[in-house]
C-alpha cells in the first residue's frame, strides 16, 4: 500500500474514530510493570510520547509530576481535543506528527515513549531511527510493537487468522470493514475469551495469555481491539532477531528484549 494511502487510512481509523473516545487502558503500565526499576529510574527531564492516542498514557504522565516537560504527537484529529485540556499548561506540547519524520533537533528529550505505532507504519525501521535521533546521549527509550509469536502457537493461528481477513477486508469499504468487525466480536469471544476464562478459573491464568482476546469480557468487546488489527492498512510483526539487529544498527548502548504473549516490549539506552 502507498504511504500516502496508509497515513490517510491510520487518521480515519485511530485519529477520527478510536481515539475519539479519551477513555481508553493506561498501556504504560505494561513497560513499568516489566522494565521495573528501569522505567522509574527514566521517569524526569524531557519526554516525547510517539503516538499519544486517546490521550491515556499522557494523563498518567502527566499526573506523576516528574517531567520537566512533555511532548505528544499523533496522526490524527485526536490531538486537537487532547491538547484543549492541557492548554493551561506551558510545559506541556500536544501536536500533530508522524512517528516516520519528527519534526525535532537532535537530542531533544530524555525519554522517548511510543505504544502499539511503529508497527502500523510504512517504514517501521525509520521510526526506530527518528526515536533514536531526537534522544539526548544517555536517554532512554521504551516501546512496543507487534510480534510475529515464534514461541506461542495459538498467537501465531491468530496472526494467520488476521492475515486471510485483512486481504478480504482490503478493499472494502470503512462502513462495511466496521460492520464486520462487530459482527466478528462475539464470534471471537466465543472461540477465544470464554475457553480462557475456563482455564483461568481452574488455575491456569499463566497459560491464558498465550490465547488471543482472551481479555475479552463480553460479546462485544473486542470490537475495538479487532478494528485495531484488521482495519489497519498495515500490520508489520517482528521476532526478536529483527529488533535486535534494528537497535545494534543504531548503536544504542544497552537494550533489552522482552518477547512476550502480548507483544514485543523493548529498553533502549542512547
Amino acid at each position: 500500500m502507498d504511504p500516502k494511502n496508509i497515513e490517510k487510512t491510520s487518521k480515519d481509523l485511530w485519529g477520527k474514530d478510536l481515539h475519539k473516545n479519551l477513555i481508553a487502558p493506561v498501556h504504560s503500565i505494561q513497560l513499568e510493570e516489566i522494565f521495573q526499576s528501569i522505567w522509574h529510574e527514566s521517569l524526569k527531564g524531557d519526554l516525547l510520547e510517539i503516538g499519544c492516542g486517546s490521550g491515556s498514557d499522557l494523563a498518567k504522565f502527566f499526573e506523576l509530576d516528574c517531567f520537566d516537560s512533555i511532548t505528544a504527537i499523533d496522526l490524527g484529529e485526536n490531538v486537537l481535543e487532547i491538547s484543549e485540556v492541557y492548554k493551561l499548561y506551558p510545559n506541556i506540547k500536544i501536536t500533530m506528527g508522524n512517528a516516520m519524520n519528527l519534526e525535532f533537533q537532535d537530542c531533544s528529550f530524555d525519554m522517548v515513549y511510543s505504544f502499539g505505532i511503529f508497527h502500523h507504519t510504512s517504514d517501521p525501521v525509520k521510526c526506530f531511527s527518528e526515536a533514536c535521533r531526537v534522544l539526548k546521549n544517555g536517554g532512554k527509550i521504551f516501546l512496543y510493537v507487534y510480534s510475529s509469536h515464534e514461541n506461542f502457537f495459538f498467537k501465531r493461528f491468530g496472526i494467520q487468522l488476521e492475515v486471510i481477513l485483512m486481504k478480504i477486508m482490503k478493499f472494502m469499504p470503512y462502513k462495511i470493514k466496521n460492520f464486520l468487525c462487530i459482527v466478528l466480536s462475539p464470534f471471537c469471544w466465543a472461540i477465544f475469551s470464554v475457553p480462557s476464562i475456563f482455564i483461568k478459573l481452574f488455575g491456569g491464568k499463566k497459560f491464558t495469555k498465550k490465547i488471543p482476546f482472551y481479555w475479552g469480557t463480553h460479546p462485544f468487546s473486542l470490537i475495538p481491539d479487532l478494528k485495531d488489527r484488521l482495519m489497519s492498512p498495515i500490520n508489520h510483526r517482528f521476532s526478536y532477531a529483527d529488533i535486535q539487529s534494528i537497535l545494534e544498527n543504531l548503536k544504542l548502548s544497552s537494550f533489552k528484549i522482552e518477547d512476550r504473549a502480548s507483544g514485543m516490549y523493548i529498553y533502549a539506552k542512547k
